[in-house]
């Protein structure tokens, strides 16, 4: 089988602060990805050596010589290319792990957002198999900004390479740019780019991704918003919830059922976020009815306030699957919003553990005096109520 050398491409999130209480109220492309697989020990990832150390210019006796440029690479133009989900562009490291082990594809394409001013550090690294990874990066307009061994110099975001993979198990760069963007992330193997992106990947390589931006995490209370939200789209006093940016994070219904508070909306993007990394199999998050409209399933005897929104994320809300661990994840995201008042799923074997969290991380009263209890029908769902827009609970 012959060797391959993984290969990247790249293609911002706003961040908005916000920050009593007790009342009562009646009551979707590719193919799915497989499963994450775990790194192998002591398995036949690619030989290891030293970092290689990014080109640089060499003057000559005429002067100095103009930096090299990039090969341009558009890989999944010729490549059998899987459109893999967003990595995490948040503050703090997020891992992603993957194979080839469908037979497929040979390159794997990710969106990546880019903070503005801040370092992202990007590792591809060979977890079983024997080839090398090469990490390629292309701007939004599909421009080659490094292509797995030459950075492009005087663009942003600036690129600095510490490894390329050839003949290694690791490819790694650092990302920085000045202004928010959005790249796309290419993974591949070195014998994949040299090929021409038309031979195929051998199935037993699988990797791990892991993205560390330099910067803080948000912490509990402080909400991501949609950076393409826009704040004239109101019908009846309600904003729309747009689709998602980075790709990959939510789903929603048609834009008649899809409106709510500004708030509601900034509790939707930031949990989506911070779900998409840690559940990726699970992801995107199935965003049902928020406002009651013309598309709605059922006639609901809320979601009339836009505070409420129906999600659906398969086991994590599903009280029929034995693993909890999901549940419980997706459940403390919404608490870790400092805003979500309550929630409606009938998972028994959850709630007392969701509803201790939710006592030691507000200060605040639960809707109806318990913050996840249940209601006939809430089996497969979690039904999600926020603060209204001027934080009370009423």
């Amino acid at each position: 089988m012959p060797r391959w050398w993984p290969c990247l491409s790249v293609f911002g999130p706003v961040v908005l602060l916000l920050g009593a209480c007790s009342g009562a109220d009646p009551v979707a492309g590719e193919p799915e990805p497989p499963e994450p697989s775990a790194a192998t020990d002591g398995g036949t990832a690619g030989k290891t050596g030293s970092a290689d150390a990014a080109p640089t210019a060499t003057p000559d006796a005429g002067g100095d010589a103009s930096p090299p440029e990039p090969t341009s690479q558009a890989p999944c133009d010729a490549g059998q290319c899987w459109q893999a989900s967003s990595l995490s562009g948040l503050c703090g490291s997020s891992t992603v792990s993957e194979d080839f082990g469908s037979g497929k594809y040979n390159v794997h394409q990710y969106a990546l957002a880019l903070p503005a001013g801040v370092m992202v550090d990007l590792k591809l690294e060979a977890s079983a198999g024997a080839w090398n990874p090469a990490l390629i990066v292309n701007g939004a307009d599909g421009t080659t900004l490094f292509d797995g061994a030459q950075p492009a110099v005087g663009k942003d975001p600036q690129i600095t390479a510490l490894s390329s993979g050839k003949g290694q198990s690791v490819a790694h760069v650092q990302l920085t740019a000045k202004a928010g963007a959005v790249v796309s992330v290419f993974v591949t193997d070195w014998y994949i780019v040299d090929g021409g992106f038309t031979p195929s990947m051998p199935s037993d390589a699988s990797y791990s991704l892991t993205t560390k931006v330099d910067c803080e995490p948000p912490g509990p209370g402080t909400l991501l918003s949609p950076p393409n939200f826009d704040g004239d789209d109101v019908v009846n006093g309600y904003f729309l919830l747009p689709d998602s940016v980075p790709s990959g994070l939510y789903t929603h219904k048609a834009d008649g059922c899809s409106r709510g508070t500004k708030l509601l909306i900034d509790s939707i993007y930031t949990v989506a976020t911070h779900w998409k990394p840690l559940y990726p199999s699970l992801s995107p998050l199935s965003v049902m009815d928020m406002n009651e409209g013309p598309c709605s399933t059922v006639d609901h005897a809320t979601h009339d306030d836009g505070t409420h929104v129906d999600i659906v994320a398969g086991c994590a809300t599903d009280i029929s699957c034995a693993n909890k661990a999901p549940k419980l994840a997706l459940a403390k995201l919404f608490v870790d919003t400092g805003v979500a008042w309550g929630i409606l799923n009938n998972d028994v074997a959850v709630q007392s553990e969701v509803n201790a969290y939710f006592a030691q991380k507000t200060t605040y009263a639960p809707w109806k005096g318990t913050f996840m209890r249940s209601v006939t029908g809430h089996v497969k769902h979690f039904h999600v109520r926020v603060k209204r827009p001027n934080g009370s609970c009423d």
